[in-house]
Formats: structure tokens, sequence, C-alpha cells
């Protein structure tokens, strides 16, 4: 039948942003224009139990657009009033703010009543999956991926709602989101138990009012509330909304959750009182507050449940608290997959993120181990900064999670001894011999085991340097004009020097400045962010006055220069396995870390020192002449081009700014 509608629904989002461009922000035409269409669709089907207010009609309200912004909202008031289920979901956004009303009415007019919402119109009428509800889905997920940042927050990638469903295997019983957004997750799994020919009862939190209103119309839409799903506001880890009758938590057959990453106010304080015994396991750091949505989630789950929950890197490899608690978690049994995703799923953020897997019945063969999955290399592109999940990757992933498969380099059963001999950490990169790495020769893929069990001797690099973390210096020691030292930040290093010209000043007393003072030798790397810098500090970068390092940067002096060659440390961290071990102890969320830790912990070959200058040497050498043959290239190729202005007959009309 009338099944054209499909290939409307990005055309007609296009329309009504114009319409509604200089009218409202992109981020608040979806809090408009779900409650629009939802009540549409409900005015125009009677497969639901929603009682409509008769005098407000969508044929009534859409007749004509004076004062169409305070007709509409006192019909959702009406509606709200007698469907209490549906208090403060078509209200939370305030129509009456358009004293005219006359863009509510275009959209109405001219975009949503182009198209019928009557289910039975089609051939597919099913609320869940049928034509209308996948029309809308168009129509409104094309603002999500308009809003960014905005969209993001509220909204998973669609092929990590299909993602998690598949892992969790649930068909019957109860399935929870403690952080449900626009409810992406709660119909997914209601789909992939609707496929199986089952039933499942959903219950979701959200802390946001308005987020949590466009998750109802999201449900209302696909003919889900509040039967199937309900979803309740409030802060889940501060106040708990799903409770037992005796007042406890309600315990569930499954989670699926995506919190929100690295919260900083996530309720430290309320979590020193908790009352529900969510944090035996130990108090997450007051700065993150992920590992206390994952501490939730066991703590809510029934005796056999399983929790599929999506995380940041920085709670698979954070220290302190954190790897206490991973350590307690992973000694208990109850992690029974951690499945490494690849980077810029997210809209608005390209953090990379990784799918934690909590079974509270884990099979025996996983008994005392952990299954990782390295998929961070199976992606499609969406659009330029984005990637996404292709079906081929979601069931890689699926298979060798259920059936437990070892496949080299992308999946492997690690056993708890081999987890804490690294410190806990659960970052799927640490668990794989091969990993690709670019260094100084290209991409390349590391055999971490072949280069530890090898025969060649090493020696730990904090055994024969100090590793120290930088200045972070106050507001009082920063003054370019009676400066004692330069600073050396992140953006002074370029190319593997150090660019004197733009370093900022401080002031600092000789006893704090002994601590950061920088020595002819001494090896600088950036310990923040994705992209590894390095130099190794020379006697000309102290001619003008004495440097000192920021907090970006890791100090490595090696103890005896009669033994250690800096240069060659310097290659050893550049090359193929020094890349792998930097980049493999990367931690964080937002912004990536060194610690300086991890880094005094890596293994060098332990080569004479006549060894270590010979090669110094050959990478010096090889430096100087890839400069200067660089420098040799761009100046003919800057000659060429002023001999043919010349040709040109044009040099005449310009001069050369040195």
């Amino acid at each position: 039948m009338k099944n054209a509608i499909m290939a409307d629904a990005e055309k007609d989002a296009w329309v009504i942003g114009d319409i509604w461009r200089g009218v409202m922000q992109v981020s608040e035409m979806r809090h408009y224009l779900q409650p629009m269409a939802t009540y549409k669709l409900l005015c125009e089907n009677s497969d639901h139990n929603f009682i409509i207010p008769e005098s407000h009609s969508w044929e009534a309200l859409t007749s004509n657009g004076i004062d169409f912004g305070k007709k509409l909202f006192i019909a959702f008031q009406e509606l709200e009033s007698m469907n209490p289920s549906l208090k403060d979901v078509f209200t939370i956004t305030d129509f009456t703010r358009f004293q005219d009303g006359l863009s509510l009415y275009k959209v109405a007019d001219t975009v949503l009543n182009r198209q019928s919402y009557c289910r039975e119109s089609y051939d597919d009428s099913s609320p869940l999956t049928g034509t209308v509800t996948r029309y809308l889905e168009g129509l409104f997920d094309a603002f999500v991926s308009k809003e960014g940042v905005y969209g993001g927050e509220i909204s998973s990638p669609k092929s990590i709602s299909t993602l998690l469903p598949r892992l969790l295997d649930i068909t019957s019983g109860t399935i929870s989101d403690h952080a449900s957004g626009i409810s992406g997750f709660l119909i997914e799994a209601y789909k992939y138990a609707q496929l199986n020919q089952s039933e499942v009862s959903l219950y979701g939190q959200e802390i946001n009012a308005q987020t949590r209103a466009m998750g109802i119309l999201n449900l209302i839409i696909h003919g889900m509330y509040h039967e199937v799903a309900d979803v309740k506001l409030g802060n889940t880890i501060t106040n708990p909304q799903w409770k037992d009758e005796e007042g406890q938590l309600m315990k569930f057959d499954g989670i699926l959750v995506s919190p929100p990453f690295a919260v900083s106010n996530w309720g430290y304080e309320e979590a020193e009182k908790d009352v529900y015994g969510r944090f035996r396991y130990g108090l997450p750091s007051r700065a993150y507050g992920d590992m206390a949505f994952v501490l939730h989630s066991v703590a809510s789950l029934k005796k056999d449940g399983k929790a599929v929950i999506v995380v940041p890197h920085g709670v698979l490899q954070r220290g302190a608290s954190e790897a206490k608690i991973r350590a307690n978690l992973i000694q208990e049994n109850l992690i029974e997959a951690v499945i490494g995703l690849p980077s810029n799923l997210f809209l608005g953020t390209g953090i990379p993120v990784a799918v934690l897997i909590i079974n509270k019945s884990k099979p025996e063969s996983l008994k005392d181990r952990i299954l990782f999955i390295n998929a961070e290399d199976g992606f499609g592109k969406a659009m330029r900064n984005q990637n996404v999940l292709r079906e081929s990757d979601i069931e890689d992933i699926v298979d060798a999670y259920h059936n437990r498969k070892q496949i080299d380099g992308y999946s492997r059963i690690v056993p708890i001894s081999e987890l804490s001999e690294n410190d806990w950490s659960l970052h799927p990169l640490r668990y794989f011999e091969k990993a690709e790495v670019s260094s100084k020769i290209g991409k390349t893929n590391i055999s971490r085991k072949k280069y530890e069990q090898s025969d060649l001797p090493k020696i730990t690099l904090g055994n024969i340097a100090e590793v120290e973390r930088g200045l972070n210096p106050t507001k009082n020691e920063t003054h370019d004009i009676e400066s004692t030292h330069y600073l050396v930040n992140l953006v002074d290093v370029q190319e593997g020097k150090i660019i004197a010209d733009e370093l900022k000043g401080v002031v600092l007393s000789p006893k704090r400045a002994r601590d950061y003072e920088l020595e002819s030798g001494d090896i600088l790397l950036s310990s923040r962010g994705t992209m590894l810098k390095m130099t190794v500090v020379t006697p000309e970068d102290l001619k003008e006055k004495p440097l000192v390092f920021s907090q970006n940067f890791l100090r490595i002096r090696v103890s005896n220069v009669a033994q250690y060659e800096p240069y060659f440390i310097k290659a050893f961290l550049e090359s193929p396995i020094g890349q792998y071990y930097l980049q493999a102890y990367q931690r964080g969320t937002t912004v990536t870390v060194l610690s300086h830790r991890d880094v005094a912990s890596i293994k060098l070959p332990n080569l004479t020192v006549e060894k270590q200058r010979e090669i110094a040497k050959k990478l010096l050498q090889s430096e100087e002449s890839y400069h200067t043959a660089i420098e040799l290239a761009r100046k003919v190729h800057e000659q060429s081009y002023k001999e043919s202005y010349q040709l040109m007959g044009i040099s005449d009309s310009f001069v050369e700014i040195n």
C-alpha cells in the first residue's frame, strides 16, 4: 500500500528544519516535533489504551493556526489529566512560548498532515516495527544526527543499540536500563524478545526530565508504554527508583546500560552512606562516576542475572580505588567478557568505548577467566567523522562472545593470573599478542609475547632512570617579564625538538625549581593526549634561561649517562614495540594520560653502552639527512614557482616577506 512515506523521512526533517530555523535551536526541534507527531499518531490510531480528549482531536487542532501553540498545550494538558501515566510527558515542553504559534502550525499543516499516521493504511501496521513507526524513527533520527554532542548525550548509536540485546540474549523476564535516555536500549531489547516469540518486562530510569519525556514518547510510538515498559525520573545513584516491597533494590534478569561518560558530580557523598549494599566492592573515584553505575548494575541483578554495560576505557584501566574494585569483581568471577569497540561511534565525541559484561552465573569454562574481544578495527563509515558497526561486525562480535571463540588477534580467554600481573587492567590491548601500531616505519603488527619471551636481555626503565611528572604552575608563578625559567608545554615540542620562540616564562623559587629543572640528556615524553611527543633536551635548548617542564610531560632522566644513552631510550620508545607499550598504557576517558609508574615498568633491550651509542648515532645521522633532503627539496620546489611567475611576467607585482 502507501509505503512511499519511508523515503520521505529525511526530506521532511530538512523541511521542518528550514521552517524552524531562527525560531528555535536545532537541539530544541525534536522536543517540539516529537510530542506533536506522537499526539497525531494517538489521534489517528486506536491500537492503544490512552484516552484522547474528543474536543482536542488532531483534525480539530490543525483546522487553523490561530494560537496554535496555546491550543496544543491545552490539548496536551487535557491528555495528561485523562491519562495519569502521561504526567509531564507532553507538557514538559512549553508550546505557549510562541505567541502566534504560526511556525508550529506550518510544520503541522504542511509536513505532518502530508502523511497519514493511521497504521492500518500501510502494508506493515505493527506499532513496534511497522511502516509508520519506521518513518517516525527516520524523522526523529535526522534531528539526532544534526544535534551533534547533544544528540550523542541522549541517544546511543543504532549499531550499539542493536549489538547489546544480542549480547544479553534474554527473551523472557525483566530487563532494566538505569540511564535510559530516549529508551533506545529498551526498545531494541523488546524487538529482540519479539523476534524470538517471547515477552519481556522493561524498566528504565532517567535523570533528565526532558530526556525521560522523550524516551516515553518513543515508547508510545513503538506501542510499548506503559504495559511493556516504564521509565521513572531520578538520579540512579543517589535516588534509585526501582525497589521491591521491602525498599531494597529491585532485582532484574538483565541490564542494558550506557551510563554518562566520566560524570564527576555523581553522588560520592551519598555513596559513602549507601543503604543498598552497592559499594561492597569499593567506593569509586570522586572524580569519575562510571564505576558507580557498574556497581549499581551488579547490585541490581538476580543471582543468575547478566548486565551489558557500555564504558569508556578509563573504567577498564584507571588505578587507585577503581583498580581495587576491578580486582574484587574479577576475583569474585563477576566479569565474563570485555569487548573493545571502535572509536568515534558516538556523535560528538571520539572517546573509544568498550562493552563490559557482568554475569552472576558465568559458564564453568570461564571460571577464573575472562573473554576479551578486540573489535576496534571492525567498522564502517556513517559519515566523515563517525564510525558505525556494520551488521557483519555485530555478527562477528556476537558469534565470538556466545561461542567463546579464541581467534588470533581478535578474541582470547585470559586467566585471572595474567590480569593480576597487569594490575587488574581490563583494556583489551593488553591481552593480545598482536596489535597494530603506527611508528616511524609505518603501521606494524606487534607480537608482545615474542618480544617478552625472547632471549634478548632486558632491563626495566625504572631501574635505570627516574620517571617523573611535570609542573602545574600557579597563577602567581606565571609571569613572562620577571621569569626565572621557561616552561616547556606540549605545543612547544614540534618534530622532536623544543621550539624556543614561544616558551612562556614562570617565576619559581629555587626549592620548587629544583624538582622540575631540565638537564641536557633528559627525555621529555608527552603524558596527555593520544598523539605521543618525545624529545631529548640538548645544551642548545638551555642556552637562554633554565627550562622546566609542564604537567603534560613525563621526564625520563637516566641515572648513569656513562651506561645508558638517552637517544637510545628515545629510539626504543619510538619503535613499534615502544609505541605498543605507550599506547597500551594510556588511560583516561575524555583525555588519555600516561602514568609515570606504567612508563617506568617498560622493559627495553639491555645492550652495551657502545651498542646503544652506535644505534643512537645511526638514527641521528638518518634524521639529519632526512631533514636536509626535505629542506633541499623545499628550496628547489620554491625556486621552480619563482621561475614560473617570472615567465608569467608577474614577478614585479609582489614582494616576498621574510
